[in-house]
């Protein structure tokens, strides 16, 4: 792993640590399937299924293309996002993927979802 990459991989942990602090008031965020089974656990279901399946692309436009602005949407973007920044460069490299587009695919839908992380853009 490249100093860029190893900077990157720890940033984007910073995001999300910064996330479950600064809007949670936790230490970390995990997406956690209800019950009653809302548009959004649906929506996790279906993006762990293409992260299993190796469909990262796929599975972040479905993220952006189905954006609800709530705290349950940004735990489920955070959750999403800590996933895929656990592939070592060589898997991401193999699914077409980057360590930047894990870094400023978080950046851009956080700021969408008005988390304020405008001090993480480079």
């Amino acid at each position: 792993m490249g100093f860029q990459d190893d900077w990157m991989l720890r940033q984007v942990e910073m995001i999300a640590h910064f996330v479950a602090k600064v809007v949670f008031q936790k230490d970390t965020v995990e997406y956690e399937v209800t019950d009653e089974l809302s548009n959004t656990d649906l929506l996790h279901n279906k993006l762990d299924k293409l992260i299993k399946e190796g469909k990262i692309c796929e599975a972040e436009d479905m993220l952006f293309d189905n954006i609800e602005y709530n705290d349950r949407y940004i735990e489920l973007a955070t959750d999403f996002y800590r996933k895929i920044n656990a592939f070592t460069d060589k898997e991401l490299e193999n699914l077409n993927f980057s360590r930047d587009e894990v870094y400023e695919g978080f950046i851009d839908i956080l700021e969408k979802l008005g988390v304020p992380v405008e001090q993480f853009r480079e």
